[in-house]
């Protein structure tokens, strides 16, 4: 997905947030907040990628306040935040294929840049699929089962997401939950999934071995960039995977998120705060 005029306002606010929540020195938050806007200004072009600007000037932010995972508080409370509310209403969804991609879906309604109680008021409320191609997917899983991805996004999703990986599980598909090699972001990480209680239960657990918003291929690691390789499907979580994979013209790959900003949304040609389930183009 290439970047809007818009983004950069949007990116200019997620500077001034990882600044904030890294580093309470004033001194240490006007270097690094100077340092990840000349980056901005520097990155930004018709043919940028916004997750791939993020991804630099996180690390900047983290290596001037000495801070490797600035998001960790919010990550805690967006963690509890889904448990109790998963708690709630998991058990008032149905079991099969359509609904339990609706409620992970659901969960994907965590964001930082929104308050708790719109986020949990969100997770609560039903899901219609605006753009669905859940029938394309229920007829790949009913084929020879394999090797399937499961790139998590936000911390917190686990509590939404477990249903639908044991369904997978159970219909033979042998299912890798995907989180990121270390702290980008509120993104779930190996630590945080522990951390939550649910990492016995989401095991086996693979790491892509790369810092990065979304997925860069060629950063992450050898041994993820195999099992990507020898993936028979890839279900991908979020909008930060879907800016880095959308390009991808890969028949394995869906994408299970909420737009939940404009240039998503009409990267997707959906309705703003849509929930989609789309094969990649092919």
């Amino acid at each position: 997905m290439l970047i809007r005029p818009e983004c950069y306002s949007c990116l200019e606010k997620l500077i001034d947030l990882s600044v904030e929540l890294a580093t309470a020195d004033r001194n240490l938050q006007a270097e690094a907040r100077r340092q990840a806007r000349e980056i901005l200004a520097a990155e930004f072009s018709p043919s940028a990628i916004p997750a791939y600007i993020a991804n630099i000037f996180h690390q900047a932010i983290k290596t001037i306040t000495g801070n490797p995972d600035p998001f960790l508080p919010r990550k805690i409370a967006e963690t509890e935040l889904a448990r109790q509310v998963a708690a709630e209403v998991v058990p008032r969804w149905g079991v099969d294929l359509t609904s339990r991609l609706a409620l992970a879906a659901a969960g994907n309604a965590l964001d930082f840049f929104r308050g708790s109680a719109e986020i949990a008021n969100d997770m609560r409320s039903a899901v219609h699929f605006t753009d669905s191609q859940v029938d394309l997917l229920q007829q790949r899983l009913q084929g020879p089962s394999g090797l399937l991805l499961f790139l998590t996004d936000n911390a917190g999703e686990q509590f939404f997401d477990l249903p639908l990986v044991e369904l997978l599980r159970f219909d033979g598909w042998e299912v890798h939950y995907v989180v990121k090699g270390g702290p980008i972001q509120n993104d779930l990480t190996r630590r945080d999934l522990f951390d939550s209680g649910l990492g016995p239960a989401l095991e086996p657990i693979v790491d892509t071995g790369a810092l990065t918003v979304g997925l860069v291929l060629n950063e992450t690691s050898a041994a993820f960039q195999q099992s990507f390789a020898a993936a028979d499907l890839i279900l991908v979580k979020g909008m930060g995977h879907f800016e880095t994979l959308a390009h991808y013209h890969d028949p394995r790959l869906f994408f299970l998120l909420q737009a939940k900003c404009h240039p998503v949304a009409t990267a997707l040609n959906v309705p703003l705060r849509s929930f989609v389930l789309r094969q990649a183009a092919t």
